[in-house]
């Protein structure tokens, strides 16, 4: 990343925190006209810097809570640690 400028780096930082907003509020925020902060995403996309542009889905807005869980079977035989894996694998609340 040693030949972004300034301006790269805060288009790619508006990016990160909304990447839907319109090119013009980027423009505003960067201060840049709209076609060139178009320019620059063209230019950063075709360097590979930026690869996609996606979807990040608040959970919490939807009524659900995400939570991370990892498990250390102890004393758990072979069979006991499948059944509770695919306990985990065919619940519907869990992905």
């Amino acid at each position: 990343m040693g030949n972004l400028d300034v301006k790269d780096r805060r288009i790619l930082y508006e990016l990160d925190i909304h990447t839907r907003q319109p090119i013009t509020r980027i423009g505003k925020k960067v201060g840049l006209p709209k076609t060139s902060v178009a320019y620059h995403i063209n230019k950063l996309q075709g360097l590979g810097i930026i690869r996609c542009f996606y979807t990040v889905i608040a959970a919490y807005k939807l009524g659900y809570t995400s939570v991370r869980v990892y498990l250390t079977f102890q004393y758990a035989s072979l069979e006991k640690r499948k059944e509770i894996l695919q306990y985990f694998i065919e619940n519907t609340y869990t992905y």
